[in-house]
């Protein structure tokens, strides 16, 4: 049973020992009951901090001039999926600065697919990689990922428009996320 707005309030507000404890203890045996006691791993390799972007509030905005940029070139990411797989990690995310050049494009798909082979089709992959086309999607989802991270900041369409540049549209973003 969910509790209500005041039970909630009244949760949070307990201040003995002995409350606090029964509270942890009834939260794990909910935890316990809908979710289970089993850890699962997942990997997260940051691929790249290179951005198109130019979000305001981003650190890797394309005009920070004073971050350093880095790639993690194809082999390293490899090596380091076969590591999470080894080590029975059930999926990887792969994460990024948006880019939409083909090229990038065209390497993701592979490296997806690579992974795949290396994983024996066993190691779910989750990709966040920003705003693409939907063919892109399609393809990267043939290629073998299974899942696709893209982060909103905000449902609300004013203050969306005062994090972004003109040219990052809300209604592409709420597009792509559909």
């Amino acid at each position: 049973m969910r509790p209500n707005r005041q039970e909630l309030i009244e949760m949070l507000s307990l201040k003995g020992k002995d409350e606090i404890e029964a509270l942890y203890k009834r939260a794990y045996e909910v935890k316990k009951q809908y979710v289970g006691t089993k850890v699962y791993l997942r990997g997260l390799i940051e691929l790249s901090n290179i951005c198109t972007r130019n979000c305001y509030y981003c650190g890797i905005r394309r005009d920070n001039h004073n971050v350093e940029r880095y790639y993690i070139d194809k082999e390293e990411v490899l090596k380091e999926a076969r590591w999470c797989f080894e080590q029975h990690y059930g999926s990887l995310t792969i994460q990024a600065g948006e880019r939409s050049d083909k090229s990038w494009i065209d390497y993701i798909e592979e490296l997806v697919k690579e992974i795949k082979t290396l994983t024996d089709g066993k190691m779910g992959i989750t990709l966040s990689l920003g705003e693409q086309s939907e063919e892109t999607y399609r393809r990267w989802f043939e290629a073998g990922a299974h899942r696709y991270l893209l982060r909103i900041e905000t449902s609300n369409p004013e203050l969306y428009k005062s994090l972004h540049p003109a040219e990052n549209s809300f209604e592409n973003r709420l597009e792509c996320i559909r």
